[in-house]
């Protein structure tokens, strides 16, 4: 579910009360992602609300949770062709909503996440996963890493938040952080499907209009940007395991959800002699 709709959704029905807390479109969440996401963590619920929507159109429960993550799991799992020898890193990693699906596929499991919340909460349903390392990433690159530290990276639902400059700094970094022959996973929001479209209209409507953009915002691409920012990173673009069209994709997979429509995913290799 696109943040459009989780705060469409939390929003529909009702003004809100002065006591309330900020609204989830409101500047007052921070002007910084840390902050942001930290306040969108403000409790379980709301951690799960921010990773995951409704899931099955319900506030989400363990493990509803744990149903949600499974399939996009197995699609980026079978894409990045994960192995039990495989050093695997999240980017982005949330309340585990993916981690507890791919951690027991690997060698080992890194996740990192801005949000100290998201991050504790993480740490308590991966417990049961000896080869997990979690991390608070303390700003918006992988410095923490050394070169050739990973076999697979992948960014599921968390480029789409930072302003581009971060986007490409990360592209730039998972670069770095890849063994060669490497392969990293990429989404974006595809601003030319009427889905991707709607999502970008909601943040002018609902966050321009009042007063300032917040720093999570949705950001939409194109599907020539989404290739350009992950080729110029140094990528070679693995076609049979992206959908890139202009609009509408030809997944080679069920896809799990209706968001899924509006998806682009690129799938990059560092090559082998990078």
């Amino acid at each position: 579910m696109g943040l459009g709709e989780k705060i469409r959704r939390a929003l529909a029905g009702r003004p809100a009360p002065a006591e309330d807390p900020p609204e989830l479109w409101s500047p007052e969440l921070g002007q910084d992602y840390r902050s942001f996401w930290d306040n969108m963590a403000k409790d379980r619920a709301s951690a799960y609300l921010a990773v995951a929507g409704e899931p099955f159109g319900k506030p989400a429960t363990e493990e509803t949770l744990t149903a949600h993550g499974r399939d996009t799991a197995k699609i980026i799992a079978h894409t990045l062709a994960l192995g039990p020898e495989d050093r695997v890193l999240e980017v982005g990693v949330g309340v585990g909503r993916l981690a507890e699906h791919i951690a027991p596929l690997c060698r080992s499991f890194t996740g990192i996440d801005i949000s100290a919340k998201m991050i504790a909460i993480a740490r308590e349903r991966l417990r049961p996963f000896p080869n997990v390392r979690l991390e608070v990433n303390e700003k918006s690159d992988l410095h923490v890493f050394p070169d050739g530290s990973f076999d697979k990276i992948y960014f599921q639902v968390v480029l789409i938040h930072l302003d581009r400059e971060d986007a490409f700094h990360y592209v730039e970094e998972a670069y770095r952080a890849l063994v060669p022959g490497g392969l990293a996973w990429f989404q974006f929001y595809n601003l030319l499907h009427p889905g991707g479209f709607r999502e970008f209209r909601f943040a002018v409507d609902y966050m321009v209009k009042h007063g300032q953009k917040t720093r999570g915002r949705v950001h939409c691409y194109t599907a020539p940007e989404a290739r350009a920012l992950v080729t110029a990173a140094g990528f070679k673009i693995v076609e049979e395991k992206s959908s890139l069209a202009l609009v509408d994709q030809d997944f080679p997979y069920s896809i799990p959800d209706h968001d899924w429509e509006f998806y682009l995913i690129a799938a990059g290799e560092k090559p082998g002699n990078g």
